[in-house]
């Protein structure tokens, strides 16, 4: 999950220092123990995962009040080996349906990104970085701005592509649901479309396009989200196991 997020001059920089040597030292040993392994998001935070099959009915509501958003950056730890289950995080209501709905796509750039109930990312064009579904923990960020009509997308704390998009404003009031839709997420309710198989923590949402992309891809950032405070939000989960796990 972690990576060496360090461009090559600056390692080199470092690698010339005694404090280089240290922090160098601290970064591989981060690395050592966090790629391939499946070491949880920061903080020994809540982790959720929804199981197979992806007919399951499993969600997570996140309580939180929601208002009319011009900018929004969402950030998320995922471990999964699916492409194709559902969405990983769902925010709509019954006026605005997708008004966000973040997931996979075995298509295109790998993402599937949705906004007032259009998709973003052309599903014939060719793969930027795609999400990796490796079985190891990934962050990744999506930021929207509505001034600049712009998406930005964000892998492991590097920028992997930009998008123009014909959205302004996303109407608040909604619900935030975590591994299916929204609309689908009451105990009741025979589900239509499949939920999301695999591992999620660390979500944290932003009313705002100014934030460390970066930093918070590092196991020990405590940055938490103004809109969605994962740490603290309170969660309503339904056939979804918690646990928590430090890195």
């Amino acid at each position: 999950m972690f990576r060496v997020n360090l461009q090559h001059s600056y390692s080199v920089f470092l690698r010339d220092t005694m404090f280089g040597h240290f922090l160098v030292a601290a970064l591989a040993l981060s690395y050592r123990f966090g790629s391939g392994s499946g070491n949880p998001p920061p903080g020994g935070a809540r982790v959720l995962h929804f199981p197979e099959p992806d007919s399951t009915l499993s969600w997570s509501l996140l309580h939180t009040s929601t208002p009319d958003l011009n900018a929004f950056t969402a950030c998320i730890w995922i471990k999964t080996i699916r492409t194709t289950s559902g969405p990983i995080l769902s925010y709509g209501s019954k006026s605005c349906r997708q008004c966000i709905e973040l997931g996979y796509s075995p298509f295109g750039h790998g993402y599937s990104v949705v906004l007032k109930d259009v998709s973003i990312l052309d599903r014939a064009s060719r793969a930027e970085a795609p999400l990796p579904a490796d079985g190891n923990w990934h962050h990744w960020c999506v930021v929207w701005s509505g001034a600049k009509r712009e998406v930005n997308i964000y892998r492991d704390g590097f920028h992997t592509l930009s998008r123009p998009v014909n959205v302004s404003l996303i109407p608040g009031g909604g619900k935030w649901v975590v591994g299916h839709t929204h609309y689908e997420a009451t105990p009741d309710c025979p589900p239509k479309h499949p939920s999301f198989v695999g591992f999620v923590g660390g979500v944290n949402v932003w009313d705002h396009d100014k934030v460390d992309i970066p930093g918070l891809a590092i196991c020990a950032n405590t940055n938490e989200g103004s809109l969605i405070s994962w740490d603290t939000v309170t969660k309503t989960n339904f056939k979804v196991a918690t646990y928590k796990e430090y890195c």
